[in-house]
């Protein structure tokens, strides 16, 4: 388990560091993907998630859900053509678990061509650097002591 600024990252996972996400593959071409603990921090507080309905094909940069935080709702992207298997709707209900494990909650289950997510999900020695770039655009030293930034502060990584 590698950390980086008292945030955890698996390395058995991929990453997508501009988008804050973790991929966890499965089988045949399936990921769940989730929000890295850093990713929670800059959102704060997270309630909700609401996934678009399964069976619809994504292009690279489009919305899969929403996630709620506060009285802030961000897009939740993802970075590669994939088709939405289902979205976790017990997240819809309270994504609180998110708050305190971010690798307990999965948002969605998408499937992504093995040469896309080759490319586009990068390991986590490969991650490292884009992560701890989006942290210095934060100013986040440490999770512990991080305060998420107030609604109009602007949600760099989150934001559409």
């Amino acid at each position: 388990m590698a950390e980086l600024r008292g945030c955890r990252f698996p390395q058995d996972l991929r990453y997508d560091p501009a988008n804050h996400l973790w991929f966890a593959a499965e089988a045949d071409g399936v990921w769940r993907v989730g929000v890295t603990p850093f990713g929670v921090a800059i959102a704060g507080e997270i309630l909700l998630f609401t996934s678009k309905p399964g069976g619809r094909s994504l292009a690279a940069g489009r919305a899969f859900g929403l996630l709620e935080a506060g009285k802030t709702v961000f897009p939740v992207k993802t970075p590669v053509e994939a088709a939405l298997i289902e979205g976790n709707d017990a997240l819809s209900r309270s994504a609180a678990l998110m708050n305190t494990d971010a690798y307990a909650a999965w948002l969605v289950r998408l499937r992504i061509a093995p040469g896309d997510a080759d490319k586009h999900l990068l390991c986590w020695d490969e991650a490292r650097a884009g992560i701890a770039a989006q942290m210095d655009l934060w100013r986040f030293d440490d999770l512990r002591s991080f305060q998420a930034p107030l609604l109009g502060e602007g949600a760099k990584g989150l934001r559409g």
